[in-house]
């Protein structure tokens, strides 16, 4: 916005001006002319007032005088020419007039003349004898009237008192026809005062004039002028009291001049008041309002100057505010009182975007309310929620309220009043200052419940070691537990001096390199000992004395026990408090080096517990543990000084033996001797939980003396002896033998391949007939081989046992069940194999996987084929343990159709007694049984009593292993009625039995 005044602005402001110029030159020159005419007005009222008044006071004493002469006259009225005198004298006329005389003021004297001039009588002493001049020419003017009037004379000079009078005569006619005249001589003064009335108007001139125009009086005096016609004369038209402008008659300047007659008509009163004299006043007012309004005119433009300067004040002013209100971070936006929009800024229609195109001046707030309604999801005021956003409203008149816009924007509205009751609103954007403050609120609430959680005691300590703040922590054990505030008070006030020798050197340190770590101290009290490690950090204020750090005290005590009970079980068994395998390692590599020189031999003896599972399986951990802690006890009591007894993990002991013979024979044998102590030991009974219980172990025995193998590979070889002496059946001992190594090292390879072939898909089925006594084929089972890439077809014989030991057997089983199902399937859909059965053998690991009959069911599912044609054999190993689980999961398995056959029947150890409660279909004689047919006559007994006993359970009977006629015959005679053998088919791939089973559908 442009910082110069408008020039429209400009121009109103000259415009308003030149008005309020005009009105007051105006104004002044109304009333200069209403006030000189008011003043003309006033002298002519002055002057008309005068004349009237002067008019009544002379037609007065004119009146008076004229009665006086007619009195006179009439007291001589029969007197004739001849008696006048002597009628005068004997009515004492001489003394009524003096009488009448002395009660006028204005008369001087009166007298009666005759015609000849003479005086007949007077009011004067002389009386008769008095000399009376009257003017020239005035007695025969009298004499002279037609009637008898009032005459009065020319200013005259009197005989009698030098002064100036006039003379009022009146004619009186004898009753002998003559006649006399009576006069009255009045002073010129005392008729000028009966005249002027004592009036005060100035500059007034005042005449009585005759009517033939000589003048008789004037006010002021012009003696000049006394007995002169005035000119110009005046005309009837100016007798009638009316003001006129005319020359004054004194002066002849410019004046208002009032005439008017007196009682005789002969006599004029004028008055004339100069215009000069009578505008004298308005002249002063004149000036006054000429100045008043040259006044008023330079205020007019004072105030214009003034309100230029101060509109372009305030014109930059807002231009300065509009830049401000631009500039500004927040919204603005004023209004009203009436609530209507008077100035807004930009940044109002960024926060509010949609009243962009419809936001004016003088627009009403509400419409703008009303169209952000639907971009306002809530507005919060003192913390309850209202619907709208519209900061002026009636019962929120001025305050704050919080705005949460659509697109998650969270605006301030802050509403104040301004004094001419309209509003002023400012939007601020606190979205990321709400962000802020969660943050930092966030913030404070994890450190506080950080240093809530922490066990540490923190302090904020001066260089001297005053403390300044203080954090102590929730839990029991802190280094200063027993100071309730310790703020204000040194750290030697709060810890032993050993602890403050610390704490003083800490923050020495840190003062120098900014941190100190590592420092520890101890608190020794009733309760025992406690340790504590010192953390200093130096605050980033101060210097010397003011310098601050953040100390922490951390309770290590517990860290310290760890530490001592972590160093005793990384190098002893927690369970026996036996060496384990670390410190047998470092004690055994002592032992070789010692023994390396002294040409001594050293023995390793490797302990198995037998049947420890079973301990624990039966009896639970606790018991195990306990046999573990005893046998323990027992070894170490056995051993000599010098000795080492060792826990390796499990039921797994080590004895290391040092110092024997240089002669290996006699090493062995006292090697041999202690194993066998160990032994004899082992048989005796344990009282485990008040109850004796007997356990034997497997010993190995290794003797090393140089460091030719590693150490782990004499705990191998000590180890491997051990497994050969469990495999012998337990309770013996063994030593190590090379060829030991051998066998064992390739079981570890056939492992290896194993997983190898099952990542690589090697394994194969081969499928073996099963026919009836008749000859016709009901079903096949399917046998397991490996095609080792080397070895070529690997039978399970040679394969099996390992992959029972390393689990491996469970994957390989559930691939041949799957391979098996899906072959059903497709016999399924073959009209002459749809009634065929698999058979398929599972291992007793396999079958007790807890997962095993969901596994059968989701091969099921997979392949689609049909449960009534799968027959899973099962070994009697199953029915060794775990017999109700067993049973459980074959009536589950049976539920869906699945049938079962005992494998193997009669090789076993199972409890004939369970055969009633498996929910068999078939039982197998093992082919070890067939191969005795004919040969030995106690196995054709047992032959005959397997099929008699599955005859009365209702079970079918498969003879496997039939290769001879005599064995069919035999089995045939004694009621079996199915075949499984090379009698009738080896096992073979799948490609080769369907090819046989199409020949013989062809045949």
């Amino acid at each position: 916005m442009n910082k110069l005044l408008p020039r429209r602005i400009t121009a109103t402001i000259y415009g308003v001006a030149a008005v309020f110029l005009v009105a007051v030159l105006g104004s002044a020159v109304v009333l200069t002319s209403a006030t000189r005419d008011k003043a003309i007005a006033d002298s002519q009222d002055q002057a008309t007032r005068f004349v009237s008044g002067s008019e009544a006071a002379l037609n007065r004493s004119l009146l008076g005088v004229d009665l006086l002469l007619a009195d006179l006259s009439e007291g001589l009225q029969a007197s004739s020419q001849a008696t006048i005198v002597a009628d005068a004298t004997r009515n004492q006329l001489a003394q009524q007039m003096q009488g009448v005389v002395r009660q006028n003021l204005l008369v001087r004297y009166v007298a009666v003349l005759d015609a000849r001039d003479e005086v007949v009588v007077s009011s004067d002493r002389q009386g008769a004898k008095a000399a009376i001049r009257l003017p020239a020419g005035f007695l025969r003017q009298v004499l002279e009237q037609p009637a008898s009037t009032l005459a009065i004379s020319a200013p005259f000079v009197s005989a009698l008192t030098s002064q100036r009078v006039v003379y009022f005569a009146r004619d009186l006619r004898l009753k002998d026809g003559s006649h006399i005249v009576a006069i009255a001589e009045v002073q010129l003064s005392l008729l000028t005062t009966i005249l002027m009335q004592g009036a005060d108007i100035e500059g007034l001139e005042v005449t009585l004039e005759h009517e033939a125009g000589p003048v008789l009086v004037s006010m002021p005096r012009r003696d000049d002028l006394s007995g002169q016609a005035i000119t110009p004369a005046l005309g009837e038209q100016v007798l009638d009291g009316s003001p006129r402008y005319l020359p004054a008659r004194l002066s002849g300047a410019p004046a208002i001049v009032v005439a008017r007659p007196t009682l005789h008509r002969n006599l004029l009163i004028v008055a004339s008041i100069p215009l000069q004299s009578a505008l004298r006043d308005w002249r002063t007012q004149q000036a006054f309002i000429w100045s008043a309004a040259g006044t008023f005119m330079l205020m007019i433009l004072g105030v214009v100057y003034l309100t230029r300067m101060h509109l372009r004040r305030q014109w930059q002013s807002k231009a300065t505010l509009n830049q401000a209100l631009e500039s500004m971070v927040d919204g603005f936006v004023l209004l009203d009182s009436k609530d209507r929009v008077l100035t807004w800024n930009r940044r109002f229609g960024e926060i509010f975007p949609w009243s962009r195109d419809m936001i004016r001046p003088l627009q009403p707030f509400q419409e703008i309310v009303e169209r952000g309604e639907d971009h306002v999801v809530a507005a919060v005021v003192d913390g309850e929620q209202t619907a709208s956003f519209d900061p002026h409203q009636k019962q929120q008149v001025q305050g704050e309220r919080e705005l949460t816009l659509a697109g998650g924007g969270v605006i301030l509205a802050v509403t104040r009043r301004t004094p001419d009751g309209g509003s002023m609103c400012v939007y601020r954007d606190i979205t990321e200052k709400r962000r802020h403050i969660a943050d930092i609120l966030e913030g404070k609430v994890q450190l506080q419940a950080t240093l809530d959680a922490l066990p540490d005691v923190l302090l904020e300590l001066g260089l001297d070691g005053q403390c300044h703040r203080f954090h102590s922590p929730r839990t029991p054990g802190a280094a200063i537990d027993d100071v309730r505030n310790p703020v204000g008070r040194t750290i030697g006030d709060l810890l032993p001096p050993d602890a403050v020798a610390e704490v003083m050197a800490a923050l020495q340190e840190s003062y120098v390199s900014g941190f100190s770590a590592g420092r520890q101290f101890e608190r020794r009290a009733a309760q025992g000992t406690t340790w504590f490690e010192i953390s200093v950090s130096r605050m980033p204020v101060g210097e010397g004395v003011d310098a601050r750090f953040i100390v922490i005290l951390r309770n290590i005590t517990d860290r310290k026990s760890a530490a001592r009970q972590i160093e005793h079980l990384a190098f002893y068994d927690g369970l026996t408090g036996l060496p384990n395998r670390r410190m047998l390692l470092h004690r055994l590599t002592a032992a070789i080096v010692s023994n390396s020189r002294g040409s001594r031999h050293g023995g390793l003896l490797f302990l198995d517990l037998d049947k420890f599972k079973t301990l624990n399986d039966a009896h639970g951990h606790a018991m195990g543990d306990l046999l573990l802690k005893q046998v323990a006890a027992r070894i170490s009591r056995i051993m000599r000084d010098g000795d080492t007894v060792a826990r390796l993990g499990g039921d797994e002991f080590v004895v290391l033996l040092e110092n024997l013979s240089e002669d290996s024979a006699v090493a062995t044998t006292q090697t041999r001797a202690l194993g066998e102590a160990i032994l004899a030991e082992m048989h005796q009974p344990f009282d485990i939980a008040t109850h004796p219980y007997f356990s034997t172990c497997s010993i190995g025995a290794t003797l090393f003396r140089d460091n030719q193998l590693s150490l782990d590979g004499l705990l191998k070889q000590a180890d491997i002896a051990m497994y050969y002496a469990k495999i012998a059946g337990g309770r013996a001992m063994q030593f190590f033998e090379p060829a030991m190594q051998t066998v064992i090292t390739a079981r570890a390879t056939l492992e290896t391949e194993l997983h190898t072939a099952m990542a690589a898909n090697q394994f194969v089925l081969h499928y073996q007939p099963q026919v009836t006594d008749g000859g016709g084929l009901v079903g096949a089972e399917v046998l397991v081989r490996w095609q080792h890439p080397h070895r070529g077809m690997v039978p399970p014989a040679g394969f099996i046992e390992v992959a029972e030991e390393t689990g491996l057997i469970v994957p390989i089983g559930l691939w041949v069940l799957e391979q098996a199902c899906i072959q059903l399937e497709r016999w399924s859909h073959h009209p002459r194999r749809s009634n065929l059965q698999i058979a398929v053998n599972v291992s007793a690991r396999q079958f007790r996987s807890d997962d095993f009959a969901d596994q059968v069911r989701d091969v099921l599912i997979r392949t689609g084929a049909d449960p009534s044609k799968l027959k899973l054999e099962l070994t009697e190993s199953l029915l060794q343990d775990k017999v109700t689980e067993t049973i459980r999961k074959m009536k589950s398995l049976a539920a869906i159709g699945i049938q079962f056959s005992m494998d193997d029947f009669g090789t076993g150890f199972s409890s004939l007694s369970y055969m009633t409660q498996l929910p068999l279909h078939q039982v197998k004689i093992d082919k070890s049984f067939v191969q005795g047919i004919g040969i030995d006559r106690k196995v054709e007994l047992i032959i005959q009593t397997i099929i008699g006993m599955a005859r009365s359970l209702d079970l079918a009977i498969v003879a496997e292993g039939v290769e001879t006629e005599q064995q069919l015959a035999f089995l045939e005679k004694h009621g079996c009625t199915l075949y499984q053998g090379y009698l009738f088919g080896k096992p073979v791939a799948l490609a080769e039995f369907d090819s046989e089973l199409n020949a013989e559908t062809t045949g």
